[in-house]
């Protein structure tokens, strides 16, 4: 499925920012994603071998409990739990008029973050694959990726028509990946990412996250073949306008103007795992 052309406009032009996903009101959406499932079944012997095979990694989850919704996430929580790796959980109670990474900050700081290899943050609203770790970590792990992203199934309500899933990749190499709804942060980028940007909304936070990876000439992707569903739009449960003007103001106090003509591409794409080697296309 190519992806829909960027904009040289503002980063968060209402026109391109997907919160009322095209193909969520379509049937189409169901058989493309079936048709995804039965063209991937070519890399599952590929992927399962370096999931076997991969070392233990030691995992911290961490979410912000809302109120109510204890149950869904002890659901997203009981889907991280059935892996090989070793995963410990950090929920954190939401605290009013503080935002998702004020939140996350909060349990973050109740742990030795030094005892883990990742970091994932996760919403409370989404639908994981089967053994979703052991899939998704080694395909971060091989691609070198130190911020990762799960990509969205068709099905799924997405921001961005770039983090579909994308036809014959495994993973790849971005310029954007972003803080939500499962992102994933590497020990080596934990080291300077942490404390985390504490906006009310949270929008911006991925731009300065991939801002600073690559200052550090580290990777950041997404993982087409572990992709998620999300179940909801963002934006339904708080102002859009307020939290446009609060990142456009924490942008500009970091100097940053998003392109999304730059940050919405692909620089390397896995398409195969051999015994030997790995196969890369090489985007210009």
């Amino acid at each position: 499925m190519p992806d829909r052309v960027p904009s040289q406009a503002d980063f968060f032009d209402s026109d391109f920012c997907q919160h009322k996903n095209f193909w969520q009101k379509r049937k189409v959406s169901i058989l493309t994603d079936m048709l995804f499932d039965i063209h991937n079944t070519k890399f599952a012997r590929q992927v399962r071998r370096i999931a076997t095979r991969h070392p233990v990694r030691k995992v911290l989850v961490t979410s912000v409990q809302v109120p109510r919704r204890d149950m869904k996430l002890e659901r997203i929580f009981s889907r991280f739990m059935n892996t090989r790796h070793s995963v410990d959980f950090a929920p954190v109670r939401m605290m009013r008029g503080k935002g998702k990474f004020s939140n996350i900050n909060t349990a973050l700081a109740r742990v030795n973050l030094s005892d883990y290899d990742w970091v994932v943050v996760t919403d409370d609203d989404v639908n994981l694959p089967y053994r979703f770790l052991d899939k998704f970590i080694p395909l971060c792990e091989i691609m070198d990726l130190k911020i990762s992203q799960p990509a969205h199934r068709y099905h799924s309500h997405a921001s961005f028509t770039f983090n579909y899933r994308k036809w014959n990749s495994i993973a790849r190499v971005t310029r954007y990946v972003e803080d939500g709804p499962v992102t994933a942060f590497h020990r080596d980028a934990m080291a300077y990412l942490f404390p985390f940007p504490e906006l009310r909304w949270a929008w911006a936070t991925d731009i300065a996250f991939c801002d600073q990876a690559h200052r550090h000439n580290h990777n950041v992707g997404i993982v087409d073949y572990t992709a998620i569903e999300h179940l909801k739009p963002a934006g339904q449960d708080y102002p859009v306008g307020e939290a446009r003007a609060e990142a456009r103001a924490f942008l500009a106090r970091r100097s940053l103007r998003p392109d999304r003509l730059d940050l919405f591409r692909n620089t390397e794409i896995l398409r195969h795992i051999g015994n030997e080697c790995l196969t890369y296309d090489v985007m210009v």
